[in-house]
């Protein structure tokens, strides 16, 4: 929901951000309705703004969505170490694109480490939206509604199913009563208890006059899951996030908002050195769950750890919980 923390608010680039490479590395490239621009699973080479038209993004899961004018693709190839396309690109229109080739683009990023960490986040954004879309779109799912006030699960209680968020708000509240985390339309909650075959570690409550909500059952939510490698690892990075979130609203008994930020990292961050390592995140961890395994911190770390340099930056900190969707 807008507003809320928790890492997966759209992160704003265009071509501008780009504009020390107009003058020679930028190359017009013009494609006919209907063309492929490149196909999911290829070798990446470039990065892509649209300049006018409308692709169509797909991937072999199911997935689709639209990019136009203002847009850009391909970065991810660029930025993964395996370089491969995690999706293909169809024009549904007369398409005129700027292309930037890898050697200047890899050139270009790393001499800017803050438009390195937004296009590094805005490819994990645009996977976590992609694997919650694909969840959306499933067959056979119960659909309910709830009041106001009404709860949809509390701290403790077995994780036997996912949920979708239809229409209204749901709060997250942890086991203090402080709202952590608030849901709204198109969102999932429950992901925790399914992942980590653990009791549900927050409360969820109605905060709209009306929820209405779709449940998947864990079997049918575990088929999905297990079917694709980037879904799985999408979804791990979700729950990740919401739990580094939920152990800091535990630890500081504190709402999280924006005015917090520096103070909720600085909580974390037991030596002040400006960066939380794998030991305080293990530390900070402990509050919520003091069984988890080494394995788990080490997954939480990596999905905070945009930049994989082993630790968490404040500038990373910052951006994660300062884009506004979770």
């Amino acid at each position: 929901s807008k507003g809320s923390p928790g890492g997966d608010g759209k992160v704003a680039l265009g071509l501008s951000g780009f504009s020390d490479l107009l003058s020679d590395h930028m190359e017009s490239k013009y494609y006919p309705r209907g063309h492929t621009i490149y196909k999911q699973g290829a070798k990446g080479d470039a990065i892509y703004f649209i300049n006018s038209g409308t692709v169509e993004v797909s991937t072999k899961d199911g997935f689709r969505t639209k990019l136009s004018q203002g847009d850009l693709f391909g970065e991810g190839a660029l930025l993964d170490p395996n370089g491969r396309r995690s999706a293909s690109i169809t024009c549904l229109t007369p398409v005129h694109a700027i292309r930037i080739g890898r050697d200047y683009f890899e050139k270009y990023v790393r001499s800017n480490d803050e438009l390195n960490l937004r296009l590094r986040e805005r490819d994990r954004f645009r996977k976590r939206d992609r694997a919650k879309t694909i969840l959306r779109q499933q067959k056979n799912m119960r659909a309910f509604d709830i009041s106001e006030g009404g709860v949809l699960f509390e701290h403790g209680d077995e994780g036997d199913a996912l949920y979708i968020v239809e229409e209204g708000k749901l709060d997250l509240k942890s086991k203090g009563g402080e709202t952590v985390l608030s849901i709204g339309a198109s969102d999932i909650c429950g992901l925790h208890a399914l992942l980590m075959d653990k009791p549900r570690n927050t409360t969820a409550v109605c905060a709209s006059e009306k929820c209405i909500l779709q449940e998947m059952p864990a079997s049918e939510f575990f088929k999905l899951y297990n079917s694709s490698d980037s879904i799985g690892k999408s979804l791990r990075e979700v729950a990740a996030r919401r739990d580094f979130l939920k152990a800091i609203v535990t630890l500081t008994g504190k709402t999280f908002k924006d005015s917090h930020l520096r103070e909720a990292f600085d909580a974390v961050d037991l030596d002040q050195s400006g960066a939380i390592n794998l030991s305080e995140l293990k530390e900070l961890l402990n509050v919520l769950d003091p069984t988890l395994s080494d394995k788990v911190v080490q997954n939480v770390m990596e999905a905070m750890d945009i930049n994989s340099s082993g630790t968490v930056t404040w500038e990373e900190f910052h951006h994660i919980f300062n884009q506004g969707d979770s």
